[in-house]
């Protein structure tokens, strides 16, 4: 499996699909999903210290509207939103384990900074996302360089 297959799992806009894979301005998939997801918003990008403020029960929400459907009660979401963590990766356990009974997971994309870029997407996808090496970079730990999920 490649880079580009993974474009249709995490964008299913035909047109985003298009401009990810054409992009003029960028020769490598992994970079042009990254920046079209930040653009667009369909990524979420945190520092690695983790959130200011209820940036991913909002990403969650918006998430929701865009397409139509329920991934936590609004009772669900509060207490997630009051959610104390040190390290982001509990929080993101949190969350699947809200939207998990949904099919739906929080991934988060591997980048080479200090900051985390996380995505909603369809479970059936997890087995594809962890075999495509999107960094293909020696010198970051293996499991760094794959899409992730915090279960």
């Amino acid at each position: 499996m490649e880079d580009e297959d993974l474009v249709p799992l995490i964008f299913k806009n035909a047109k985003d699909i298009d401009q990810i894979l054409n992009d003029p301005d960028e020769s490598l998939v992994y970079f042009s999903m990254l920046n079209h997801g930040l653009a667009t918003k369909r990524f979420l990008f945190l520092d690695y210290k983790g959130e200011e403020g209820q940036e991913i029960v909002n990403y969650i929400l918006d998430y929701e509207f865009a397409h139509d459907i329920e991934l936590g009660t609004a009772e669900e979401l509060e207490v997630l939103g009051e959610f104390d963590y040190t390290y982001l990766p509990k929080k993101i356990r949190e969350v699947n384990k809200l939207i998990s009974p949904k099919g739906y997971g929080l991934f988060t994309y591997p980048t080479t900074g200090d900051f985390y870029a996380l995505f909603i997407a369809e479970l059936e996808h997890n087995h594809a996302f962890s075999q495509v090496d999107l960094l293909g970079d020696e010198d970051i730990p293996e499991r760094e360089r794959y899409i992730q999920l915090y279960i």
